[in-house]
């Protein structure tokens, strides 16, 4: 009610372009009253018990379109930006309807919005997660499977529903870079070299020196 919802914007790094082409939205909640800043981990499981969940992600949304808009970020070069959806709102056959209409308010292309669902969502979601990403990618919107190797590793369900873009977890790269790694390395090569057979686009997460930067450039 007292808006009490920031969002912030981590950008994303193209290694073909060496630039910096879109931005993955993050949600903060903020009490400038009592305790500060509250972590989304703790808020947005709240917020899908209480019910709260899909009226929260079009707030989200909708503040990215205006951000988005305002900004003209397109001629500053920035191609999308990536939304994260729950697995409670992936399930509301509502969910394209809400979002082509506030894309229309802010007369906006759907390409230039990715939405982000969990490795874990994709799996349970099933049947309406299908019917949803249809829907949706046919009007042009774009598809990311975040959190890649946190979850069931459903590797058939990678494949059977239309991801664009697979995001690779922090928890596959970081044991790259320590002691004893060579087993660390073997896994994410494989994946690296199973998603780019598949077709499809690699994001890696957690990227946070040049030794991670350069090797995974690399790759």
């Amino acid at each position: 009610k007292d808006d009490g919802l920031e969002v912030v914007y981590q950008p994303i790094y193209s290694t073909k372009k060496q630039r910096f082409v879109s931005a993955e939205a993050l949600v903060r909640l903020k009490d400038k009253e009592t305790v500060g800043f509250v972590s989304p981990e703790l808020f947005i499981p709240i917020a899908e018990r209480r019910g709260y969940i899909n009226e929260l992600g079009q707030i989200i949304f909708e503040k990215v379109c205006k951000f988005y808009k305002e900004n003209n970020l397109q001629n500053l070069g920035i191609e999308y930006i990536e939304v994260n959806l729950s697995g409670k709102q992936i399930v509301d056959l509502r969910l394209p309807e809400r979002l082509l209409a506030c894309m229309k308010r802010y007369e906006l292309s759907p390409n230039c919005i990715n939405l982000e669902i969990t490795e874990t969502a994709a799996v349970e979601a099933e049947e309406i997660l299908e019917q949803n990403m249809k829907c949706l990618q046919d009007a042009g919107f774009g598809f990311s499977m975040d959190d890649f190797g946190t979850g069931y590793s459903n590797l058939s369900k990678m494949e059977e529903v239309g991801f664009d873009l697979i995001k690779l977890d922090k928890s596959l790269i970081w044991p790259c870079f320590e002691e004893d790694s060579e087993g660390a390395k073997v896994i994410l090569n494989s994946c690296v070299d199973m998603i780019h057979r598949l077709g499809r686009h690699i994001v890696a997460e957690g990227v946070e020196t040049q030794e991670q930067a350069d090797m995974l450039t690399e790759k």
